[in-house]
């Protein structure tokens, strides 16, 4: 085992339960199971291929369901695994923020940057210009005449961002998942993996008409998932598993696409930034030093429930 997945395992006790390879699979077909279920009948519906129609209201409720099936697996998981020290070791990270200044920067701000290089490449290679007037968002929420979207960022922020898709995903993505990929393939090969399986996740959103991926080249979405997975484990690495701070950088990557002209996940320009930015990451940091090391002053979050559990002998200290 690497120092770096003995460190994250003992911030979070919870990330040792289920450890074993059964657990992870059983994660993922629980995942995939929860949200192909539910947006496999929405995606039929929105092809025409039900013998009826889905009501409104069931259509909102089983895309809720649907889009939120990392975060219901893991919770399936862990509850069915742990004890109450792993359900409370689980959510610990939810609400680490105490990281650092930069890497809120880095997590607010990068997409945003990294849209504008973007733009700055199309303009300098083929002249091209932007209109930053009439956003996407404002199509996408149906905003009255008259309305400024730009005063609306921090409500849309919240509510489209967080409470959104992120929050659906995060703490199963990385909350659970990604310490466990870590642990057998290390930070680098994980995230890559692990973009890979969340791109093939986002399968039936495809075939449903009116989200963003239904006009989207399948390769491209994929290449960019992929890069920001790999963004989100390199922040996710150095805030000692912060899954609050994932939450905000996923929320960021689809703000970006609702106010910024460019997307990082389904445009080619902005795809390729954001591939760039990865890579430069990789290159810098170096694929053994991914993460960030372990320090004798750290005290890692969940670090208690370690020593509580050590000592009751509930937590299986056993790690693969």
């Amino acid at each position: 085992m690497t120092h770096l997945s003995e460190m994250m395992l003992r911030n979070n006790p919870s990330r040792s339960q289920g450890g074993k390879p059964s657990s992870l699979i059983a994660y993922f077909v629980l995942a995939y199971a929860i949200t192909w279920a539910t947006l496999g009948l929405v995606a039929l519906a929105s092809q025409g291929l039900l013998p009826f129609p889905l009501p409104s209201g069931l259509r909102s409720l089983l895309m809720l369901i649907g889009s939120s099936g990392p975060l219901l697996a893991a919770l399936l998981i862990v509850a069915t695994t742990a004890d109450k020290g792993g359900m409370r070791a689980f959510f610990r990270p939810w609400l680490t923020w105490r990281v650092g200044l930069r890497w809120y920067l880095v997590v607010l701000f990068e997409p945003a940057l990294a849209i504008l290089l973007a733009m700055a490449g199309a303009f300098l290679l083929n002249g091209t210009t932007f209109n930053l007037a009439h956003p996407a968002v404002v199509r996408q929420l149906d905003l009255p005449l008259g309305i400024n979207p730009w005063l609306l960022i921090i409500p849309v922020f919240i509510v489209g961002g967080l409470i959104g898709g992120p929050l659906g995903e995060e703490p199963g993505w990385r909350g659970f998942a990604l310490a466990r990929l870590q642990n057998r393939f290390g930070p680098l090969t994980a995230s890559l993996l692990l973009g890979l399986l969340w791109s093939m996740w986002h399968l039936p959103f495809f075939f449903i008409k009116g989200t963003s991926q239904s006009s989207t080249p399948f390769l491209l979405f994929v290449l960019g998932t992929v890069a920001n997975s790999v963004l989100i484990a390199w922040v996710y690495n150095h805030t000692r598993g912060s899954v609050l701070l994932a939450l905000l950088f996923h929320a960021a990557l689809n703000m970006t696409a609702l106010y910024l002209p460019i997307s990082l996940w389904n445009d080619w320009r902005g795809v390729t930034i954001q591939c760039l930015v990865a890579l430069s990451i990789v290159i810098i940091s170096g694929p053994t030093r991914f993460a960030r090391q372990a320090s004798a002053e750290q005290t890692p979050p969940g670090s208690e429930l370690s020593k509580e559990s050590a000592r009751t002998g509930r937590l299986s200290p056993h790690n693969s």
